[in-house]
């Protein structure tokens, strides 16, 4: 088997109404573009599809982070054609990437193109290259951004309505924060929330003033409420908070790191799919529940995640919710969801078809054919 061609496609899939902030916030959760620097909303920077094609026709589906990746995905695509079987390792394809975030955003995209393909040749899902099922069923939260309390209670009754069982919610120091609380618990007492700043609580006084505010709650996790290059804050704050501490590490130093300074009660991990289940075998092995991180992702993303935290055993409600937030996933069959939980079907590959029609609708500018000739820009998806 050899890789024949790669097809790439940029596509921009808009929010859900009333999910993100409550009208008047704007705040746009995501740092600058790390390959042009631009400054979006999360939402408003564009998606890409992989298709990684071999030359027998099976066909392997991935999906980067968002962000403006045309160029770095067009030349890792490049040296992939042409290359067979035996040159393709799982887990260390023979692309330049490290731990780094800015260094694996596209790897990842085909590491899990290539794992899909390999599971569609084979005929067994994904979760089974990674080590197999260690959990049947991946819990997720449901997910708002900065909102007032009448806006969380009406939107946690939304989540009651369709089976969760807890909220992740973005907040940052001034905020509501103790209102929220409460409204969600009107709405669904048995509610967990996890309360995630990125890093804006500022320091470790205005740490512990939020959680000396919600003293009087119980099932609340406050991730990364502090810079994350503070890990003795981190420490200091498990001291003296109530709470449960967790960490949103995108690499594996940071987080032998943290491990090595006990520095959290849980971790919230991003990086490839294979390397994910490692570094969430560390940590699980060190003590420490995790769950798997994402971006707000479509259905080829998210159903990676699935299988990497079936077999990782994800315990922790994880973050794979961007699929149910987006006007589409973009893939044929929805993930399968009950009872606040996805399960990664026992399908071969991913276990998931590219929506052709939604992929034409959310198409933003030209596609890409990777060729041994080189890149070609197709105006149209006529194959």
């Amino acid at each position: 088997m050899r890789i024949s061609k790669v097809w790439l496609h940029q596509v921009v899939v808009p929010m859900r109404p009333d999910t993100v902030h409550s009208p008047g916030v704007d705040d746009k959760l995501c740092a600058p573009d790390p390959i042009t620097g631009r400054s979006l909303n999360f939402w408003e920077f564009p998606k890409w599809i992989v298709e990684l094609v071999a030359d027998d026709g099976t066909v392997g589906l991935g999906e980067p982070r968002r962000g403006d990746l045309q160029g770095p995905l067009c030349e890792l695509a490049q040296q992939l054609v042409g290359k067979e079987l035996r040159d393709l390792p799982v887990g260390n394809l023979p692309l330049p990437h490290g731990d780094e975030y800015e260094s694996y955003i596209t790897y990842e995209a085909f590491e899990m193109a290539w794992l899909d393909l390999l599971g569609r040749r084979w005929d067994v899902p994904v979760c089974h290259l990674l080590g197999g099922r260690r959990i049947d069923r991946v819990p997720i939260d449901y997910w708002m951004g900065r909102a007032s309390p009448e806006d969380t209670s009406r939107r946690t009754e939304r989540a009651v309505a369709l089976g969760f069982h807890g909220v992740k919610m973005k907040c940052m120091l001034g905020d509501p924060i103790a209102e929220r609380v409460l409204a969600v618990r009107a709405a669904a007492p048995e509610f967990t929330i996890v309360f995630d700043p990125n890093e804006r609580f500022n320091d470790l006084d205005g740490a512990l003033a939020v959680a000396r505010d919600l003293d009087e709650f119980d099932g609340i996790v406050l991730e990364s409420p502090v810079p994350q290059d503070r890990l003795d804050w981190y420490v200091q704050l498990r001291q003296h908070c109530r709470h449960k501490i967790a960490l949103h590490l995108t690499g594996f130093r940071p987080l032998l790191a943290a491990l090595r300074a006990d520095a959290a009660d849980y971790y919230n991990l991003l990086g490839p799919v294979c390397e994910f289940v490692n570094w969430a075998n560390a940590a699980q092995t060190a003590g420490c529940p995790v769950w798997r991180g994402t971006g707000m992702d479509l259905g080829i993303r998210d159903m990676s995640s699935v299988h990497a935290a079936t077999a990782a055993g994800c315990a922790l409600p994880s973050d794979i919710i961007g699929h149910l937030l987006r006007e589409d996933d973009l893939i044929v069959q929805p993930i399968p969801f009950a009872d606040g939980c996805l399960t990664a079907p026992d399908l071969p590959g991913l276990g998931i078809e590219l929506d052709l029609a939604a992929l034409k609708h959310y198409r933003a500018g030209v596609s890409y054919v990777i060729r041994a000739d080189g890149v070609h820009e197709i105006a149209d998806l006529r194959r």
